[in-house]
């Protein structure tokens, strides 16, 4: 049996309720042959001794991918660790309904719409453009479990005003409430009702942001960290490399700061998929401070920017493009990573952070670890606009 070695401070952190029941995920071996790192041979792992194992996962090649996509079959990934707390937190506010934003294919609008159904609150999504003829992936899921509304480009631009206007407007003569006041004014109990009555008139309206990129974020992905780090698993000792494909860089800041928190020999590479490294760094520091306004007591252990960077690297792509863009033979990329291994990557996000965990694989330098964020079913978007490669 894993024993968890968090320290006192990190228990008093994840002592809370949370969304998941459970933080545990799948950890899958990869072994990446190739003469070129575009066009390499992907074989799942199988072994059939305990010795061939371990011959295996020493040689040059291998990495592990955290299967993270398969903790929800509608919202599993990286967008569901980011509502580990934060969904009990409205819950705990005795929010009623719940206003976000996204893209027309927004996987954290539907993770987010998906989650909120399931704990007896109200989706209100606002998606940027127009409407689908035929609704499908995560739009399709998106109007199934919340409310869709469809915000022109120009009002969308300035996000905002936007949600602070459609936020007023559902709470009526209700309220609406920020997260971070929620959480100011979190006393640390869940004594509260955690659903809302079917004749309930008065509204009480939570924003969250595009992304879900709020401080509150963070702490699911401490606890999957914390997870992580037991002997049993990627243990405590080992030196290791963390790829992540990063939209909003949400993701790989709280992972970097589990790691400076735990004090893990471990590094992540994120992987910037969309705008430039200065915003990656404003939110880097945005959220650190958050963090240490919030929770710097119960932690204790000398949060700084100077040691969350020593934990965190920011690179670009292997093949920079349009975010939403793809290349010739990514897809054919990812159909062969799924018929080899099991494991179903997109264009947009998964497939960045499996061409850099191959090639950092390839050159043997430190063990690296792929955390697989989900969002699978934008595939259904993408093969839209791209039908002939499918």
């Amino acid at each position: 049996m894993c024993i968890c070695k968090a320290s006192e401070g990190i228990a008093q952190l994840l002592n809370r309720k949370w969304f998941l029941s459970r933080p545990d995920t799948l950890i899958q071996p990869v072994l990446i042959s190739s003469g070129k790192p575009d066009a390499f041979d992907v074989h799942g792992l199988h072994f059939s001794s305990p010795k061939e194992s371990k011959r295996i996962l020493d040689s040059p090649g291998v990495f592990h991918v955290i299967r993270d996509d398969l903790l929800h079959p509608l919202m599993g990934g990286n967008k569901l660790r980011k509502l580990d707390a934060l969904v009990p937190l409205l819950q705990s506010a005795s929010v009623t309904d719940v206003i976000t934003c996204g893209g027309c294919q927004s996987g954290h609008a539907a993770a987010l719409a998906v989650a909120c159904s399931e704990s007896g609150l109200r989706a209100r999504l606002l998606l940027r453009g127009e409407r689908l003829s035929v609704p499908t992936g995560y739009n399709l899921i998106s109007g199934m479990y919340g409310e869709v509304i469809y915000i022109p480009r120009s009002e969308y631009a300035e996000r905002d005003d936007m949600l602070r206007k459609y936020a007023k407007s559902v709470a009526g003569g209700g309220t609406v409430v920020q997260i971070k006041d929620i959480r100011a004014n979190f006393d640390g109990t869940f004594e509260q009702s955690q659903s809302i009555g079917i004749g309930q008139t008065s509204k009480k309206v939570a924003v969250v942001k595009e992304g879900a990129s709020d401080v509150i974020a963070l702490l699911g992905l401490i606890r999957l960290v914390d997870y992580l780090s037991q002997p049993c698993l990627l243990g405590s000792n080992r030196r290791l490399q963390l790829v992540i494909d990063c939209g909003t860089g949400t993701t790989a800041i709280g992972v970097a700061l589990a790691i400076w928190i735990l004090r893990l020999p471990w590094k992540v590479i994120g992987v910037m998929l969309v705008g430039a490294l200065k915003d990656f760094k404003n939110l880097e520091r945005k959220l650190l401070d958050d963090f240490k306004e919030m929770w710097h007591q119960d932690t204790d252990c000398g949060i700084t920017r100077e040691g969350l960077e020593t934990c965190l690297e920011w690179v670009k792509r292997p093949r920079p493009r349009k975010f939403g863009n793809v290349l010739e033979g990514e897809i054919q990329t990812c159909q062969k990573v799924a018929r080899e291994t099991g494991i179903l990557l997109d264009p947009i996000y998964t497939l960045a952070a499996w061409e850099v965990s191959s090639n950092l694989a390839l050159s043997g330098k430190e063990e690296t670890v792929m955390l697989h964020t989900g969002g699978t079913m934008s595939l259904f978007g993408v093969a839209q606009r791209y039908p002939s490669q499918f």
